[in-house]
């Protein structure tokens, strides 16, 4: 995973896509948010675990790399386009894809972004790399709606 810019992201789950996964991004390392959320295989459960140590073992390391691979996979997909995963949080959640607070005003929610984390962004800059985004989130889910 390349380092990704401190901020929020939204990812669908590559293993069920009517999940989305939010993640956040401080110096470099990228965790769920909020804090205590759990996302991807269910956890192995103590009770269900072999009596013999060395098939526990074997099950947790299984379990364990089904894990990693998933994460990966979430990951790659926030890779791929991270504009497009942090427009998607602030989307879906209306909070700022920078900075994670909520957003309030009209204007704020269509950008993704918050007045404070917009200023000295001219309307030139804002209209080039956050509208053309946005909009195109905004019609993806449109069409998913109509669709259904």
């Amino acid at each position: 995973m390349t380092t990704l810019p401190n901020g929020y992201y939204a990812a669908i789950d590559p293993a069920d896509p009517t999940t989305v996964t939010y993640w956040r991004s401080r110096a470099g390392i990228v965790s769920v948010w909020p804090k205590n959320a759990w996302y991807g295989p269910a956890r192995p459960l103590k009770r269900n675990a072999p009596a013999d140590a060395d098939e526990r073992i074997a099950w947790l390391r299984e379990w364990q790399a089904g894990y990693v691979k998933w994460l990966r996979a979430v990951h790659a997909v926030i890779d791929q386009d991270p504009a497009a995963a942090r427009h998607r949080f602030a989307e879906l959640s209306t909070r700022c894809c920078l900075c994670g607070r909520p957003l309030s005003d009209d204007r704020s929610k269509v950008l993704g972004v918050g007045p404070d984390c917009r200023e000295g962004l001219s309307e030139d800059m804002l209209a080039q790399l956050v509208t053309p985004t946005i909009a195109a989130a905004h019609a993806a889910r449109l069409a998913t709606a109509e669709g259904a």
